[in-house]
């Protein structure tokens, strides 16, 4: 597999990935959650995350606070503490961010340069908006049926990367949202999977529902990459160690195929939970493969698959023992002729 170079310039090297874990959704005292953003920082460092996002409700961080001896905004403290955690960690990745509503549910609005309060009711007002904080990304938190009334943009699809297939922790309802990272994909949009435990206590360590990102080291820029490249999953297991290549297509990557043969490379380690089963899925949530009775800590499994016409996407899931559950990221399938002539079109 070649090197890729994306957008912030930065390389990805699939010969020499590595696993990265951590919460891209939680709250501090700041909104609803308990504990200041250092306690936050601190107690996710603590219990051996890579990284957090802390991103709390928008319309609480307009409130002014004390700092030294000055009255900021919750928001301005929230940078502050954020810029001095990154300084003095050089093994945990914060990043800042918010969670807003929108007509569609609710958006976490990742590594922005400001915020903003109240509710998107124009996604093109937050498309212009986001326009103007480049360095950042959007994810669906908690999605519900709304969400499948967000009809695919391009340009909008470029600024949201990823969707909660999973929301919760053991304080919380635990849910899974399978259906609609699904249904989302069959209206085009190119997501990545994530879980997000929703934190409004400091509770990280009471469960193992995590994101893993993946990429060629630790950084806040490298994290981003993963991010916006699709090269994420979510896991209920910390230890868990997955991905999958189609062809010589790395996960979150876009095939693009001149034929219909296709073969399907799937890597997957776990050193405390069995691997039971894996699950190889498609177009409106159907399972075009499924290897049972695993009961491995390791596998590297290979399968050849003959491309059908209505199959623009492929996700695979792994079940463990302890009714643990893994969802990748997808690979999409486009057809090379169509890309082609698209290309002399625009010429």
């Amino acid at each position: 597999m070649s090197k890729s170079r994306h957008r912030n310039n930065l390389t990805f090297d699939p010969n020499k990935i590595k696993y990265y874990y951590g919460i891209p959704h939680c709250h501090c005292s700041y909104s609803t959650g308990k504990g200041n953003p250092l306690e936050i920082y601190t107690a996710a460092i603590k219990c051996g995350l890579d990284f957090l996002f802390l991103t709390d409700h928008n319309d609480f961080l307009i409130t002014k606070t004390k700092y030294k001896d000055d009255l900021i905004t919750k928001w301005e403290l929230s940078t502050i503490i954020t810029t001095k955690a990154c300084k003095n960690s050089s093994n945990f990745i914060p990043i800042l961010g918010f969670e807003c509503k929108s007509v569609y549910g609710d958006l976490n609005i990742i590594n922005p340069n400001s915020f903003f309060t109240g509710t998107v009711s124009d996604i093109r007002l937050l498309t212009l908006w986001m326009l103007n904080n480049n360095n950042s990304f959007i994810s669906i938190n908690h999605p519900h049926k709304n969400i499948l009334n967000l009809q695919y943009n391009s340009i909008l699809n470029k600024l949201i990367t990823s969707i909660e297939v999973c929301n919760g922790n053991p304080a919380s309802k635990y849910t899974r949202h399978d259906k609609y990272y699904f249904a989302l994909l069959d209206k085009g949009w190119k997501l990545s999977a994530i879980n997000g435990q929703d934190n409004h206590r400091i509770n990280f360590s009471d469960s193992e529902y995590l994101t893993a990102y993946i990429g060629n080291e630790l950084s806040k820029n490298a994290l981003i990459d993963a991010f916006r490249n699709h090269r994420t999953y979510s896991t209920e297991s910390k230890f868990l160690k997955f991905h999958f290549l189609l062809n010589d297509t790395f996960m979150g990557d876009t095939l693009f195929i001149t034929s219909n043969k296709l073969k399907f490379s799937i890597f997957v380690e776990d050193v405390k939970y069995r691997i039971l089963h894996i699950q190889i899925i498609s177009n409106k949530g159907n399972i075009i493969k499924s290897i049972e009775n695993i009961n491995l800590n390791y596998i590297r499994y290979f399968y050849e698959h003959i491309h059908e016409e209505n199959e623009t996407w492929y996700v695979v899931r792994v079940l463990q023992e302890n009714n643990k559950v893994a969802l990748s990221s997808p690979i999409f399938v486009e057809d090379a002729l169509i890309k082609n002539k698209n290309w002399t079109t625009e010429i």
